[in-house]
């Protein structure tokens, strides 16, 4: 397994409480938790944003077989539901539910259309893994 490409810096700062304001490539947004779960509800939790890379990546690469085979999916809409899993003493998601609406009928492209979604880099990571490396370092001030 050879790295293909290093992709761009990004950036979390704390703001407050449970908040990061989050910086990649000239966008800038909060993630926090909601308030039940001793957020603030700032932005969406680091759950949502996975699930909603997810669904994101699928409909993007939908969106590039679309372009590809000639067909409009304009007006696509996905929705997704996830739910949270307790094992032992850890939360993780279990399923992410995926609708995808199109304004049109796929017929037998329908497959091709599962295919490209199913082939999107965060499903792949999730699928097998990703590697974390944490360093933990102190006094920057």
């Amino acid at each position: 397994m050879g790295i293909i490409k290093s992709m761009d810096l990004i950036t979390l700062k704390h703001e407050k409480g449970l908040c990061f304001s989050v910086q990649v490539r000239g966008h800038k947004f909060l993630v926090d938790m909601p308030k039940e779960s001793k957020g603030e509800d700032q932005g969406p939790s680091p759950a949502d944003l996975l699930a909603s890379a997810l669904g994101a990546c699928m409909g993007m690469h939908m969106a590039l077989y679309c372009q590809t085979a000639g067909l409009s999916c304009e007006g696509m809409e996905m929705n997704l539901v996830y739910n949270l899993v307790q094992e032992k003493d850890r939360k993780r998601i279990g399923t992410v539910t995926v609708d995808v609406n199109l304004p049109h009928d796929p017929g037998p492209r329908e497959a091709a259309l599962l295919r490209a979604a199913q082939n999107c880099i965060v499903r792949n990571t999730l699928e097998k893994g990703a590697e974390v490396d944490i360093a933990v370092s102190g006094g920057k001030e």
